[in-house]
C-alpha cells in the first residue's frame, strides 16, 4: 500500500512540474512583432520556442516600420500605400483604431517614453507628397503635427534616450534632419550616404551610425559637431543596422551581398561576415540576450544569430518580403 502511495505521489508531483513548466513557457520571455509588406500581414513569434505562433492581417500591403507602446499593450502597424496607421491590442489582436494621415506610410518609430509616434511619408521616388512626417499622441491616438521634411523622402527614425531628439533619414537626398521634439520643429541636417534608410545612436547617444544602402556605408555622425566625421564600408547595400549593448560593435544587415557585416567601430573595419537565407533587410536585437533576429526579403524567414558564435543558430519561416522587427514582453 505504501508503494501505491508513494507511486501516486510522484506522478502528481510529475504532473505538477510539468504544468508550471507549460505556463512559464506559455508566460514571460517575448513575442518578435515582423511586418510582411508582400502580403499585408504581421507574424507574431514566440522567440522562446522560436516557432511562428500567430498573424494579424492589415490590409493588402503593410508599413515597413512598427512600434510598440511603452506599456507593451499596444502595437501600432500601418497601411503602407493608403496611409492609415493601425493600434492593435497586443491580447486581444483586435484593432482599437485607425489613424488616417492621408499620406504613404514608411517609417513608423516611438519616441523612447512612450508619449509620440512619428510617422514617415516617404518612398524610393521623389515627389512633395513623399515629404512629410506626421507627429501622434500616443494617449489620444491622434494626429497633433504635420511636418513639411527638409530632406527628400524620410524613411525609419532613431531617437535620443531621454526623447528629446529625434533623427530621421532622407533616402532621396542623402542625408539625415534632427527634430526636437519639444517644439517639433527641424533643426538641424547632416549629409551623409546615398540612400540613408535607417539609424541608430550610440549608447552614450554622442554618435549616429546610418546605413546607406547605394554606396554600402556606414556613416559616423558626431552629433554633437553635427556632421559626418568617418564612413565604414561595410557589406552591398547595407540597409539596416543594430548597435551592441556594449557600443563597441555594429550589425549590419546588407541586401545586396545577402550577408549581416559585424564592424569594430573602433578599428571601423568589418571582424566578421555571415551570410543569411535570402536579401537581409533589418535587424534588431533581443533584449538581454546575446542573439539578433534578421528579416530577410527573398526567403521570407527570420534569421536567428548567436551573437558570441557568429553564427545563424534558427530560422523561422514568415510571410512576405519581412521588414522591421520589434519585441513585445509576453505577458
Amino acid at each position: 500500500m505504501k508503494n501505491k502511495v508513494r507511486v501516486v505521489i510522484i506522478l502528481l508531483a510529475t504532473v505538477a512540474i510539468v504544468f508550471a513548466y507549460k505556463q512559464t513557457k506559455s508566460k514571460g520571455g517575448y513575442l518578435a512583432y515582423v511586418p510582411n509588406a508582400g502580403d499585408g500581414t504581421i507574424s507574431i513569434i514566440d522567440v522562446s520556442a522560436n516557432k511562428l505562433i500567430d498573424e494579424i492581417k492589415v490590409g493588402d500591403s503593410v508599413s515597413h516600420g512598427i512600434a510598440v507602446s511603452y506599456d507593451g499593450d499596444k502595437i501600432y502597424t500601418g497601411n503602407l500605400e493608403d496611409g492609415k496607421v493601425f493600434v492593435i491590442d497586443v491580447k486581444s489582436k483586435e484593432i482599437l483604431k485607425m489613424i488616417d494621415t492621408g499620406r504613404n506610410l514608411h517609417g513608423i518609430d516611438i519616441t523612447p517614453d512612450g508619449k509620440y509616434l512619428l510617422t514617415t511619408s516617404g518612398d524610393l521616388q521623389e515627389g512633395e507628397e513623399f515629404n512629410y512626417i506626421n507627429v501622434i499622441d500616443t494617449q489620444e491616438d491622434e494626429i497633433i503635427k504635420t511636418i513639411r521634411s527638409n530632406g527628400k523622402s524620410p524613411s525609419h527614425i532613431d531617437f535620443t534616450k531621454d526623447s528629446k531628439f529625434a533623427f530621421v533619414n532622407n533616402v532621396m537626398s542623402g542625408n539625415v534632419s534632427m527634430l526636437d521634439i519639444e517644439n517639433f520643429e527641424l533643426i538641424s541636417t547632416f549629409d551623409v550616404g546615398i540612400m540613408p534608410n535607417e539609424s541608430e545612436l550610440s549608447p552614450d547617444d554622442k554618435y549616429l551610425y546610418v546605413a546607406n544602402v547605394q554606396d554600402s556605408t556606414v556613416s559616423i555622425v558626431d552629433i554633437k559637431r553635427g556632421r559626418e566625421v568617418d564612413k565604414i564600408k561595410a557589406g552591398e547595400g547595407t540597409h539596416g543596422l543594430a548597435v551592441s549593448s556594449d557600443g563597441r560593435y555594429l550589425w549590419t544587415t546588407n541586401m545586396f551581398s545577402k550577408d549581416v557585416s559585424v564592424i569594430d567601430i573602433e578599428n571601423k573595419e568589418v571582424v566578421k561576415t555571415i551570410k543569411t537565407n535570402g536579401q537581409a533587410n533589418h535587424i534588431s536585437i533581443l533584449p538581454n540576450s546575446n542573439l539578433a533576429y534578421v528579416s530577410n526579403l527573398e526567403s521570407e524567414d527570420i534569421s536567428v544569430i548567436d551573437m558570441k558564435k557568429y553564427k545563424i543558430v534558427n530560422t523561422i519561416k514568415i510571410g512576405k518580403e519581412p521588414h522591421e522587427i520589434k519585441f513585445v514582453k509576453n505577458k
